[in-house]
């Protein structure tokens, strides 16, 4: 099945603490590439996400964020901050000595002190997390993966359409190469007439065309071209990452079509070769997007 490497999902897992989401971002790559921005304590759990992401991709750059949003049901630890409060206590009473100052002190003043209070929250449960993400990102990596597909039928749509376009340049340039070698012998002819009659030099002429119709002979590189369009398209139906065989057989079609330029001797033939590099060319295009 064709897929396209580029995509999005997103998952979320709702608790009674938390709502934990996460979104995968997927663009085309070479190779299979994941990037996971995690926060730090959840080394294990990371390495958790990307193990689930690796089930479902075989292609593309990856990037996999998790956002974790409270419930304000988790259990809160308050710590203050001594030494920040003993300095302040200290400072008020030398500049008591001074200026008049009252002595009452209000919640509200201690509290207004940066740092002087500070909470934290207790950690998720291991376990209880790993649970939560492995949800949410198979949830995302579904969504991302049915995207891929949709992407990938339209993809395979346009290699199909773009491959019978190459095909009528293939059969026009089969056609005007039959007629190159006639062509040639018809010159041929006339240039010797002055010189001497056709039956005189028949063998001459006839040794002439055969080098001529051996050295432009295309016959070998059309029947390849032929035999790669069926390759496209039996490629096309496999049901395994095809993105890198694909791009294997855009690099054959590419050779045989140079080595066509090389022999033509026709216009007609040119232009055809040049009509056919374009359209490779769309074709190359639309595969660098195929796992």
């Amino acid at each position: 099945m064709v897929r396209s490497m580029t995509g999005f999902g997103r998952g979320v897992t709702n608790t009674e603490n938390y709502q934990l989401t996460v979104e995968i971002r997927s663009v085309n790559h070479r190779f299979l590439e994941i990037y996971t921005k995690f926060p730090k304590e959840w080394l294990e759990v990371e390495s958790l996400a990307k193990k689930i992401v690796a089930e479902y991709v075989q292609r593309g750059k990856l990037d996999v964020v998790v956002n974790l949003k409270s419930g304000g049901n988790e259990a809160t630890t308050f710590q203050i901050n001594w030494p920040l409060i003993e300095a302040y206590k200290k400072v008020k009473e030398q500049l008591r000595e001074v200026v008049p100052l009252e002595e009452k002190w209000t919640m509200n003043e201690i509290f207004s002190l940066e740092n002087a209070l500070s909470y934290e929250k207790e950690p998720l449960p291991l376990e209880e997390l790993q649970i939560g993400i492995a949800q949410a990102i198979r949830q995302a990596a579904e969504q991302l993966l049915d995207m891929r597909k949709q992407e990938g039928i339209q993809l395979k749509n346009a290699l199909l359409l773009y491959k019978e376009q190459l095909h009528e340049q293939v059969e026009l340039i089969r056609q005007q190469s039959t007629e190159a070698v006639k062509k040639y012998r018809e010159k041929l002819i006339e240039r010797i007439t002055d010189i001497a009659t056709v039956d005189v030099l028949d063998d001459r002429i006839l040794a002439e065309v055969a080098i001529f119709a051996e050295r432009v002979d295309i016959s070998e590189e059309l029947d390849r071209l032929v035999s790669h369009f069926k390759q496209l398209e039996g490629t096309l139906e496999e049901s395994v990452s095809v993105g890198r065989k694909l791009d294997f057989l855009m690099q054959e079609m590419h050779r045989e079509i140079n080595t066509i330029g090389s022999k033509n001797q026709s216009t007609e033939v040119s232009i055809a070769v040049v009509q056919s590099k374009t359209i490779l060319e769309k074709m190359r295009e639309q595969v660098q997007n195929i796992e």
